[in-house]
């Protein structure tokens, strides 16, 4: 576990509805919902206004059409998507060579490998705290304004810790876990809560006495 908080996850709100309504501002603040229109399909991506509806990644769309019928369903521009995830990864990149996407939205980045690592290497626990927070601030601030698109982000001593973080920092949002604080953090979340819990293993689990 590192002394500073210097991993870093970025996960982009809502990507691909995020994406359409900053490209149609008649869709902004309106719901939206991605993904397969036909018989069979599935939701890629629902916008925060349509999740408000009980709408969700991976729900049949025949479901999410009952549940949220006056949203927009797109059927998605992956090459926006694309050209959008770009953007970001090349800004992530700016930070430091070690970043790790695990999709188009989303990326883990090692601080300390970058220009600013000599810098946190010398700092103390307060100051070098205090520079993760203004790049990851940064970051989410160059986001927007290239990309009209928002981020959360996590920061951490670890990669779990700071996916754990980024989610609480959802939507639009930072994070940051100080080392030495994981089990104040973990303590009260349920095990569903963790990266890879699904439902199957949390039942395993709870059957084992464990719930959080």
């Amino acid at each position: 576990m590192r002394s500073l908080p210097s991993i870093i996850h970025l996960d982009m709100d809502a990507f691909f509805a995020a994406v359409e309504q900053a490209a149609k501002p008649s869709l902004r603040g309106k719901p939206v919902i991605v993904g397969g229109l036909g018989g069979r399909g599935v939701v890629s991506t629902a916008s925060y206004e349509a999740r408000k509806f009980g709408v969700h990644s991976a729900m049949p769309m025949a479901q999410a059409r009952r549940l949220c019928p006056n949203a927009a369903f797109l059927a998605g521009r992956f090459e926006a998507y694309r050209s959008n995830s770009e953007i970001v990864m090349g800004l992530l990149r700016e930070l430091s060579p070690l970043v790790q996407p695990l999709s188009l939205d989303e990326a883990f980045v090692d601080l300390e490998a970058g220009p600013y690592g000599p810098a946190l290497a010398q700092a103390d626990h307060e100051t070098g705290e205090r520079l993760v927070l203004a790049l990851a601030e940064d970051l989410r601030a160059d986001i927007h304004l290239r990309t009209g698109l928002t981020g959360s982000v996590g920061a951490a001593g670890s990669k779990l810790m700071a996916k754990i973080a980024s989610e609480q920092a959802k939507p639009n949002g930072l994070v940051l876990v100080e080392p030495g604080q994981e089990r104040a953090v973990l303590g009260p979340m349920p095990v569903r809560a963790l990266p890879g819990i699904g439902p199957a293993t949390e039942q395993v689990l709870r059957r084992a006495g464990l719930t959080t």
